[in-house]
């Protein structure tokens, strides 16, 4: 190689600034934006996706227990409605009724998960004060448990297995199409062994459902001709806040949002399957007068916090050449259904 065309790097002892030399004279060199800039994280930006909202809570109210696995006691729903012998001669022997009752057996399902966070990860996230590890970590966790439950508990009541064949419905024509949508929650209202409180569907099943022109003729009607357009654009923000609408003559309509990613075909699908689940609750957390009872309640372990919840945090030695920290959340609940004769569930809703 020719000594003229070999750049050499040279230092002016005046100043102590290097340069460059090529055959004995100073060049100037471009810069690439990276010698003069250290890419680093954005202090102002922090995005992520949030989840749409879980109802589970409100579906199945929690109803906190001391131990993993107890009995519940209900009555039967002939105390109430069969008819029994009570006539009689004046001298005849007395009629005897006794109350029904049986045991039911609960028992809870440990849910927990981790997230580790090396030493490096903890010191290099400075960058952004926006984020941090522990808390990013936390939410993680948290948000696994919440979908957990949320599919468990909307599964549990989305599947019409778990209902008695007497309060299942399904119905002649889907709402998306030419059907009756206020016929047929009146006729699944009627099936029901007690007063329906409210009723649940998911979005997609919602927006057919105000599409329904049985529903909008329904609404205009009792509410005026704004009264659907109303509830259409209240029920298309349910992905960001949970929505609820009423319509005279029916009970509270509560729209389930959540969504979980199909692991097959990578899209979303609703938690709550495309049906209409009506339900029973009672106020409180639960029925205490053996007069009332409610279509489902979770059972949740009450543990060492108190409400039932619990998050811990230890040191991890053996991972990564620091350790690092690991965050646990963890639940110890059961989704039942305690009635599967109040209430009931409307099948066909959604072509």
């Amino acid at each position: 190689m020719e000594e003229e065309n070999i750049i050499r790097l040279s230092r002016d002892p005046s100043t102590g600034q290097f340069f460059a030399l090529l055959g004995g004279d100073r060049v100037s060199l471009a810069l690439e934006p990276s010698d003069v800039h250290d890419p680093t994280e954005l202090p102002t930006y922090l995005a992520g996706y949030r989840p749409f909202g879980f109802r589970a809570d409100e579906a199945s109210r929690i109803v906190l227990v001391d131990n993993d696995e107890d009995k519940y006691r209900q009555f039967s729903s002939d105390d109430a409605f069969r008819q029994v012998k009570v006539k009689g001669s004046t001298q005849g022997a007395v009629p005897e009724v006794d109350p029904q009752s049986t045991l039911s057996t609960y028992k809870v399902v440990e849910r927990y998960i981790g997230s580790f966070i090396p030493v490096q990860t903890q010191r290099n996230a400075g960058g952004n004060p926006n984020y941090d590890p522990r808390m990013a970590a936390g939410r993680r966790c948290m948000r696994a448990l919440e979908l957990d439950r949320e599919i468990d508990v909307f599964t549990l009541l989305g599947t019409a297995g778990s209902w008695n064949s007497v309060v299942q419905t399904a119905v002649s024509t889907a709402w998306d199409s030419t059907g009756d949508a206020i016929k047929d929650l009146q006729t699944a209202i009627e099936k029901s062994f007690q007063p329906v409180t409210e009723v649940w569907m998911n979005q997609k099943v919602a927006h057919a459902f105000l599409r329904n022109t049985s529903v909008r003729d329904h609404m205009r009607q009792m509410m005026g001709d704004s009264a659907a357009s109303g509830a259409v654009l209240s029920v298309a923000s349910a992905g960001s806040t949970n929505v609820d609408f009423v319509i005279p003559g029916l009970p509270p309509v509560r729209v389930v949002a959540s969504r979980k990613k199909n692991e097959t075909t990578a899209a979303l699908e609703y938690t709550l399957p495309n049906v209409a689940v009506l339900v029973t609750t009672v106020p409180g957390s639960q029925p205490t007068s053996g007069d009332e009872i409610q279509s489902t309640a979770t059972f949740r372990r009450r543990g060492p916090s108190g409400v039932g919840v619990e998050t811990r945090e230890f040191f991890v030695e053996n991972r990564g050449p620091l350790g690092g920290t690991m965050i646990v959340c963890s639940v110890a609940d059961i989704p039942i259904m305690t009635s599967n004769l109040a209430g009931g569930i409307l099948t066909g809703v959604h072509s």
